[in-house]
């Protein structure tokens, strides 16, 4: 798949470190996708490409978002839940066979893999998003690991798979799955990681 492989951050809305600055030093913010293994990191490296002095790695597991939010905010609700008038869904907007989307948050679910069955949406959030659970992160100077520390349960993102081909891909990311948590990323491959 696209998908897998290493890539490099060159734009995102994130906070540190994921916007590639630790502290006081700036560097470059990377990520590589095991999609075999269901594994995922986000790379800090400060330093040149071929002396990187010191660094920060999150390591995380991945599976296919149910849209479920996330605890911080909304937990229990799905997604389109959360972003789909209820009063449109009561007046029946929702449910209408074959009539033409109401609402621009209709055509988004339409475009994000909602299909009806039985005049019902059925949508696969998996298709696009996926759920990202934290487990430790390791800060290294001159790749001697100093720090390693472990997430608490439960530490988790939504990553929402906005634009992807051979070498670009686009993210948005967020605590809860709702679009008002998300931050961008704007990634080009990156075959450094592996050199």
């Amino acid at each position: 798949s696209k998908m897998a492989g290493a890539w490099e951050v060159l734009y995102t809305t994130a906070p540190p470190p994921s916007n590639g600055k630790l502290g006081p030093f700036v560097g470059v913010a990377k990520q590589a996708i095991d999609l075999v293994g269901g594994g995922y990191k986000n790379i800090l490296q400060v330093g040149s490409a071929d002396n990187v002095w010191l660094s920060a790695v999150l390591d995380a597991s991945w599976e296919e978002w149910n849209g479920e939010l996330l605890e911080e905010k909304g937990g229990g609700e799905t997604w389109r839940a959360a972003v789909v008038d209820a009063n449109e869904v009561a007046s029946g907007g929702e449910q209408g066979g074959n009539a033409p989307p109401s609402s621009p948050w209709e055509n988004l679910t339409n475009m994000l893999g909602g299909n009806k069955s039985d005049g019902n949406k059925m949508i696969d959030y998996g298709a696009t998003s996926w759920k990202v659970d934290f487990e430790t992160i390791t800060i290294s100077l001159f790749g001697i690991p100093l720090l390693k520390n472990t997430f608490p349960e439960n530490t988790a993102r939504v990553w929402k798979m906005t634009y992807l081909d051979d070498d670009t891909r686009i993210v948005r990311a967020g605590r809860t799955g709702n679009a008002e948590d998300d931050v961008v990323f704007y990634m080009v491959r990156d075959s450094s990681l592996y050199d």
